[in-house]
């Protein structure tokens, strides 16, 4: 990057600085006035001291993203370490008074999932409804999260299940010889570079990645049948890997209500008045209303014919978050 335009860009980051704090003050005021006129339930940006229910949504990859660098924050609301610190904080804030965890993923890595799983049964051990309305789809790490809610609403078309543990690993041995590749490994124990692309795995090595999935496996049907209530037997005869559409998870009481997100959101409603003894529903913090700032800078234009985001093309790839590298097994 040139002088001349590394100038530019500090010049322009500056320009949007001086322009969002006007317009940021304008927007918290009209929202605040708007709040006081309007009978809408959804008014996200203006309810930090109001009783609420709170939506948050998980979408994509369920995996450790690194943290973002520099001086700019990642203002991604949809991210695994974004879901899990909401969950805790909000079953500090007494203000929140239940949760809507919508998730639309296919499942990711063992123990992020485990984390998120954690935190949604620290929520409900605070004393608070928390209903999973299943997206798309919602299936392996996706549905050991939702398995940690009081109840799970998916469409009849919804694909979830998956309950399962997979490594998927390559050999390029014969690729390499024909291409005249010879690597060379010195390592400090026969196990060190076990997974290698470079030669066909051994009988111990195997056995011992064995070892490990199914570890991990039992870990997930024991989290599926704590969070289901349901016995450990009956969840190994459905947690073949198989997926299920909305329906048939179902039928086998892996989700407890067909629906949609509408249909998720008035089930939280009902068991949060009950739960506290509310006659008029809560208001909804459904993350819809953000400040200019944080619009602008998720927003997105056209670089050369391809979607990126408003400043990561022109900062450098040290001040922009990226997931780590890709886990060696994955729930999927």
């Amino acid at each position: 990057m040139s002088f001349s335009r590394e100038r530019g860009l500090a010049w322009a980051i500056l320009l949007i600085l001086l322009i969002s704090i006007p317009v940021g003050l304008f927007c918290r005021y009209q929202g605040k006035s708007y709040q006081k006129t309007s009978d809408t339930k959804s008014m996200s940006a203006f309810l930090p001291y109001e009783n609420r229910l709170v939506v948050l949504k998980l979408n994509g990859l369920i995996a450790e993203e690194a943290e973002a660098d520099g001086f700019l924050p990642s203002l991604d609301m949809n991210t695994p370490n974004y879901v899990r610190k909401q969950l805790r904080k909000a079953a500090k804030d007494d203000k929140v008074k239940g949760i809507l965890l919508r998730i639309n993923s296919p499942g990711g890595t063992v123990a992020t999932s485990q984390e998120l799983f954690d935190a949604v049964q620290t929520f409900r051990k605070a004393g608070k409804p928390i209903v999973v309305s299943m997206g798309d789809v919602a299936a392996s790490g996706g549905y050991y999260i939702a398995a940690g809610a009081d109840k799970i609403v998916a469409a009849p078309g919804t694909l979830t299940g998956s309950i399962g543990v997979i490594i998927h690993l390559l050999n390029l041995q014969e690729i390499e010889r024909k291409i005249g590749i010879a690597p060379v490994v010195i390592k400090s124990g026969s196990f060190k570079d076990i997974g290698s692309m470079d030669r066909p795995m051994t009988k111990e090595e195997k056995a011992l990645l064995e070892s490990i999935i199914m570890d991990s496996y039992d870990q997930f049907v024991e989290a599926v049948a704590k969070g289901r209530n349901m016995d450990k037997a009956v969840v190994k005869k459905l947690a073949d890997g198989r997926i299920y559409s909305g329906r048939q998870a179902y039928s086998v009481k892996l989700v407890d209500q067909l629906g949609s997100y509408e249909d998720a959101l008035a089930l939280l409603q009902s068991m949060a008045k009950e739960r506290f003894q509310l006659k008029d529903d809560l208001k909804v913090d459904d993350g819809g209303t953000k400040n200019f700032f944080s619009q602008l800078l998720q927003s997105s234009v056209r670089f050369g014919g391809m979607n990126k985001d408003l400043l990561g093309g022109f900062l450098p790839q040290s001040m922009q978050a990226r997931f780590l590298g890709q886990p060696m097994w994955v729930m999927q």
